[in-house]
Parts: structure tokens; sequence; C-alpha cells
């Protein structure tokens, strides 16, 4: 009887602590409004301008994002640039990808528009005009992109940023290594729908994580996954809304949209 306790209660117990009892120490995130969502230019203003440029970032400044949303990569020769897909096809129309490109060589193709591919210290001007950003380190494995993480936390430290920046990613291995490294970083768990049995594996990792905000897209905001996330007191971040009915009957603190004026125009 003894030995059953043991091997069944006692780790049933720190279980349902664990899922359901315990809560983590967050880093504060100070600039979500209190009467409304916080509303993220996604990957700028794309619907008007190529996106994850400065111009793009820029127009959506102008439409009134509260942030910008935008995606990192690491070129071959370990620069840190603003850009969404692992290759420059749909955007250039050039079969290479960037990793296997220098920063050099990325500046001498042009993207639609005629725009070009900025740096993650392009961006720094642009701080001074939102309230807050959200980079998402993209990758294209769980055992990829971890070199860009060293970089990544000197930008950080450099820019002074702890207070209005969110670092997010679908790869939880880089989540939880910049967590080790870099404790007062805010931390968006971009849930995977990919995984096996995926509200159970997300939920293990985001424990583990112990990250700020749950990411997620919006025709997920009903399950059960995002009721837990705000019961441990996780902001709830949702991408990407760009439908009025949608935003309006979220119970949400934040939207990624590529319609920033249309969206404040229906709620704010």
């Amino acid at each position: 009887m003894f030995n059953f306790f043991l091997l069944f209660c006692i780790p049933l117990t720190i279980m349902y602590y664990i899922v359901f009892v315990w809560q983590w120490k967050k880093n504060p995130q100070n600039f979500y409004p209190e009467n409304r969502p916080f509303v993220f230019g996604h990957r700028g203003s794309p619907t008007h301008i190529t996106e994850n440029t400065l111009v793009s970032f820029e127009k959506a400044i102008d439409e009134g994002a509260d942030g910008l949303e935008f995606d990192i990569r690491l070129t071959k020769d370990k620069q840190i640039v603003i850009f969404h897909d692992s290759d420059l096809q749909r955007l250039a129309g050039v079969n290479k990808k960037i990793q296997d490109l220098t920063y050099d060589e990325l500046q001498e193709i042009k993207l639609e528009q005629g725009q070009r591919i900025p740096r993650l210290d392009d961006f720094v001007p642009l701080l001074d005009k939102i309230k807050a950003v959200n980079i998402e380190i993209k990758s294209d494995g769980i055992l990829k992109s971890l070199g860009i993480i060293k970089p990544l936390i000197q930008f950080l430290d450099k820019q002074r940023m702890n207070d209005k920046c969110i670092v997010s990613s679908f790869n939880p291995l880089i989540l939880l290594r910049l967590k080790l490294k870099r404790s007062k970083t805010i931390l968006g768990y971009l849930y995977n729908r990919s995984m096996i049995f995926h509200p159970w594996n997300n939920l293990v990792w985001m424990c583990r994580i112990r990250p700020e905000n749950l990411h997620i897209h919006y025709s997920l905001l009903d399950s059960w996954i995002v009721k837990w996330a705000q019961g441990k007191g996780m902001k709830i971040n949702s991408y990407t809304i760009n439908d009025k009915k949608v935003f309006d009957g979220a119970k949400i603190d934040g939207a990624f949209t590529d319609n920033i004026e249309y969206l404040k125009q229906c709620r704010l």
C-alpha cells in the first residue's frame, strides 16, 4: 500500500500542483492598455507596403499601431536580419536561402516594391515611436537557429528594452535557452498545432519555459489551453486577426493584425 502511494499518489499530486496551482514569476509588461487589446502591426503594414521593411513599419506607426511585430533570421555572416521566410522566392523571386547569403549579398537583392531586407539594428530609430515590439525568432527545425540567441541577447542588452520587447518563437528550445541565458526577457510562447497531442504538449513546454505570454491563432481562442494560460496569469496575444467580428468578440490582451486602421476603428 505504501509503495502504491509512492509510485502513483505523490507523482500525481506534484503534477496536479504544477498544472493547476503553481504560479511562476513573470517579467512586468506595463504597455498593455487596461480597456482594450494592444494592437501589433503584423510585419508592419503588409497590406500597403512590403512586409518586414522599415517603410512598412513606418506606415504601421502612421496608421496608429500600438506596437510592431516582425521576424528575424541569421545570415551566413551571423547578421540578424528582419525577414519571415527561409528563402527569397516569395518576395524576391530568388531561389536562395537567407542562411546561405551574407548581409551584403542580401542588400543586392530587391524585394517587392523595391524594398530591401533590413538588419535588426536598422529598427532601433523606431523604438521611441512605439509602445512595444514583438520579435519572432524564425526556426526551420527544433535543433536549428539556436545560434541567433547570442547576437540577439547582445542587441537586447545594448538597447535596454526589457520593458517594451517580447521575444517569441514556435521553437520551444529557443525560448528555453533564452530563458536560461537572459531571464529578464519577456517571452511569448507561440502555440504549435503540429505537435502530437498538441494541447498537452504545449502545456508541458509552457510549464518548462515559464513565459509571460501565450501567442495563439484566433481559431483556438475558445480552447481550454487559453483558459489555463489565463489562470496562470499569462497574457493572451492572438494572430492574425483581420476581421471585425473576431476582434470585437475576442477576450485577449493583444492582437496581431494586417488591418491596423480597420481594427482601431472597430473597437478602440
